[in-house]
């Protein structure tokens, strides 16, 4: 069951756009994260950045869900397995 069906192209077609609409959500809240934090350190006093957390943990979050949206698949498609199967 592993096999990507025809039938199934679909689906799958749309958990991609939902998982790439996610991505855009994601970023834009990272980035307003980010320029909160260091508009509240700039606004203090300085010193320690703090915000560089803040960054580390929306720049996670960024490229985690940009990989799942964005980079490569790891389905077994039908060719996959005639191929696997010529070889023998």
């Amino acid at each position: 069951m592993g096999v990507d069906s025809p039938d199934h192209a679909r689906e799958l077609a749309i958990q991609r756009l939902k998982m790439k609409q996610d991505f855009k959500g994601i970023l834009a809240g990272g980035l307003l994260a980010v320029i909160v934090a260091v508009v509240i350190w700039a606004l203090g006093e300085g010193g320690y950045f703090w915000p560089m957390w803040v960054m580390l943990g929306a720049a996670i979050g960024i490229v985690t869900q940009g990989w799942k949206a964005y980079g490569p698949s790891n389905r077994i498609t039908e060719d996959d397995v005639q191929r696997e199967m010529a070889r023998g």
